[in-house]
């Protein structure tokens, strides 16, 4: 290794080393006009704040194990079901042994996913299982790679109204937080909130 990274070119997709992004050893998937400071910004959009122009859903111009760690704010919910498995894969290959791979999502039933008509996938408390290799769940979408499931948390926010208008949602906040898995069995008006978890690659 020469601390250079072999990446695609922003231009016509041929692998090439790129000066610039040599050391840097952080993906951000998805960062459009706004990207992690020092992070390589993969993004569909080609604009000058980044880095590798590529669809996340399909191929990734970037040699395998050459991250530590990379991170999707609130990017998987754009792509279907079916195509979150290879994402989850190529993520697998992209990091090192012991790398991250830290999400966020919007909640399935919070009011920030619902209002979004971009939203292709819809996230619970038990849906990173299936992309961790080893769950019992993994098979079920031929997530069979290295991931283990480090951390989960769930973040709720009451969104509007008067805290005198909406007790049932102030009550089911409290209780979510100490039971997440309750989230998927009611929904929660006047309440937005996401998921955040992270996925190590094992080796």
């Amino acid at each position: 290794m020469t601390g250079e990274q072999t990446v695609a070119d922003r231009t016509d997709g041929r692998a090439t080393t790129d000066r610039r992004l040599a050391g840097r050893r952080i993906l951000e998937l998805g960062g459009g006009r706004d990207p992690i400071p020092g992070a390589v910004n993969m993004d569909i959009a080609d604009v000058p704040e980044v880095d590798l122009v590529a669809d996340i859903a399909g191929g990734w111009p970037i040699e395998p194990e050459s991250f530590d760690r990379i991170e999707a704010h609130h990017v998987l919910e754009h792509v279907p079901h079916d195509d979150l498995p290879g994402v989850f894969r190529r993520a697998c290959e992209t990091l090192r042994p012991g790398g991250r791979f830290h999400v966020e999502v919007p909640l399935a039933h919070s009011r920030s996913a619902k209002n979004d008509p971009t939203h292709r996938s819809e996230w619970y408390w038990r849906t990173p299982s299936y992309y961790a290799g080893g769950d019992e769940l993994a098979y079920e979408v031929d997530a069979e790679h290295s991931f283990a499931l480090e951390r989960r948390e769930i973040r709720l926010f009451l969104t509007s109204g008067e805290w005198f208008a909406r007790p049932p949602s102030w009550l089911l906040k409290q209780l979510s937080l100490r039971n997440p898995s309750l989230i998927e069995l009611v929904k929660l008006p006047y309440v937005t909130g996401f998921m955040e978890f992270t996925m190590r690659k094992r080796g």
